[in-house]
Order: structure tokens, then C-alpha cells, then sequence
């Protein structure tokens, strides 16, 4: 399935490729993109593939055409992947069209969405930009939380910078798609899995809004999204140019793992400033 990523610039969209792409998936994806195009005009564009099995084949011929069918439409496409054959595969789509495409690497986010971004500021504008950050005060905070008391208290403290930096903050929970995938690529699992699976991401995202409502903050933006922790909080956080990630230096074990382990690996890979908040 495709996922969108929230952004925040108007010219580049972001999307997360999940498990094994099928002909309704991507129809869905080029009706979408179609939609953004014509609103927009000429788009940037990045994927990210996660736990990704390939196309079924009339979603890889779909694909081709689509692409090859809008050189016009796409300024550059940046892939972000961790398999020898996605780096192939982009490569090779490099043939067929015009559009500039490259593969990154998944610890090479932050260059992926630098190269999407340059040429919508001028050098001059980077440059003034770069030499003042370090200068303002946090703008966008982002939390992440698995609904345990832990959490809570990095929410709490998130709140408490927002209000010092009048910033806005989002809570984010991850929820990991359990659907395996065999030899051949084709799912393991039962129907009743799946369900499984859409039932949890609903109970999170009730969690989520009780969680808003009892926050009482005006700020505040919520997004519960599929995908492991530690990608989908630093993926996020680059898209939407998060300035502070808030996170607990330990959470509960087993399905959830916001936090804990996942910490060391955002505090290595976020690109902006990180506060691991202690909880004993």
C-alpha cells in the first residue's frame, strides 16, 4: 500500500511504499499524484520503501507508463530503500525518462529531501537561512508516544517547551503492519489478520484523540501512522522539518517500542536537535 507523509512544502509530495504494490495500489497512488500535479503544477517527489516485496506485474507495467508518461510533470524523484535490487530497479527507471531519479540509502534521508529541496530557495536565502537557525527558537516539536505513562512525561515536557518557544507540536505513534510476506512475495497471513492489524491502528487512533483532548493545547497537530518507530519519527521529522524530536529514553516492551531502543537510533539519525528525556 502507498502511505502519504505529510510535507510542507507546496512542490514536493512524499509517500511510503508498504509490502507488495497491487494494480489497485497504484491506481489509487497516480490518481492522487494526478490530483497534486494538477493543483500544483510540476512536483518533486519522494518514496520511501519499507518492508517493501515489489509490484505485482500490471502494478510494475502501470508504473512505467505512468512515469515515462509525465517526464513533464516531475521536477526530480528521490527513492529511499535498503535493498540491492531498489537501487537496480531505480536505476534502471533512470532509462526510460527524462526525470532525474536517485536512490538513497535509509540513513541517507536528510540528503535525499536536501536534493528535493534545492532550487525552491535561492543560495542566498540557504545561506542566511543556515548561519541563523541555531538563532530562533523551536518552531515544531515533535513527541513520540506509545500511550504509556512513560510517555506521557516526554509529552508533558514537549508542552512545556512549546509554550516557552510558542511552537507547535505533534504527537506521533507508529503502528508496524504485521502482514508477512513469503518466497515469492505473496502475503502470510489470514484475512483476519489484516483485521487485526486495521483494528489496532483504529484503537490508536482513538488513544491519540483522548490523548489531544486531555493535552488541551492549541498548537497541536496528531498523526498516527504505519510504519517502525524509528523510521516513520525520523521520517516525518525530515519532511516537515521538525526542529526538536522529544522522546522518552525508555518505554514498555513487547508490540510497542516507541520508545527505549528506538531512542539511540533517533538521537544517531535525526538531522535536528533531539531531547531523550530520562524516566526512572
Amino acid at each position: 500500500m502507498f502511505q502519504a507523509i505529510p510535507v510542507n512544502e507546496d512542490r514536493i509530495v512524499a509517500f511510503k511504499a508498504i509490502g507488495k504494490l497491487n494494480n489497485a495500489d497504484f491506481d489509487e497512488f497516480t490518481t492522487t499524484l494526478e490530483d497534486l500535479i494538477e493543483k500544483n503544477g510540476k512536483l518533486s517527489l519522494l518514496i520511501e520503501l519499507e518492508d517493501f516485496h515489489g509490484w505485482e506485474p500490471s502494478a510494475l507495467w502501470a508504473d512505467f507508463k505512468f512515469t515515462t508518461g509525465h517526464d513533464d510533470d516531475f521536477d526530480r524523484i528521490a527513492i529511499i530503500g535498503e535493498k540491492r535490487w531498489e537501487q537496480w530497479m531505480t536505476s534502471l527507471g533512470n532509462a526510460f525518462t527524462v526525470t532525474e531519479i536517485r536512490y538513497f540509502k535509509r540513513e541517507e534521508l536528510q540528503l535525499a529531501w536536501d536534493w528535493l529541496r534545492e532550487g525552491l530557495k535561492s543560495t542566498d536565502e540557504s545561506e542566511k537561512q543556515t548561519a541563523t537557525s541555531r538563532l530562533r527558537p523551536y518552531a515544531h516539536i515533535l513527541v513520540a508516544t506509545d500511550f504509556s505513562p512513560h510517555a506521557d512525561i516526554a509529552v508533558e515536557r514537549a508542552r512545556e517547551i512549546a509554550e516557552q518557544n510558542d511552537a507547535k507540536i505533534t504527537i506521533l505513534h507508529a503502528v508496524e503492519n504485521f502482514i508477512f510476506y513469503g518466497d515469492l512475495y505473496d502475503p502470510v497471513g489470514s484475512v483476519q489478520q489484516q483485521d487485526t492489524d486495521r483494528m489496532v491502528f483504529d484503537a490508536a487512533q482513538k488513544k491519540m484523540a483522548s490523548l489531544a483532548e486531555t493535552l488541551n493545547f492549541s498548537n497541536l497537530t496528531t498523526e498516527v501512522l504505519w510504519g517502525t518507530p524509528k523510521a516513520t519519527i525520523l521520517s516525518y521529522a525530515a519532511a516537515q522539518q521538525v526542529d526538536l524530536i522529544v522522546t522518552g529514553s525508555h518505554g514498555r516492551s513487547g508490540v510497542s517500542r516507541l520508545l527505549g531502543s528506538t531512542t539511540n537510533g533517533i538521537l544517531h539519525g535525526a538531522s535536528c536537535d533531539v531531547l531523550s528525556v530520562r524516566i526512572d
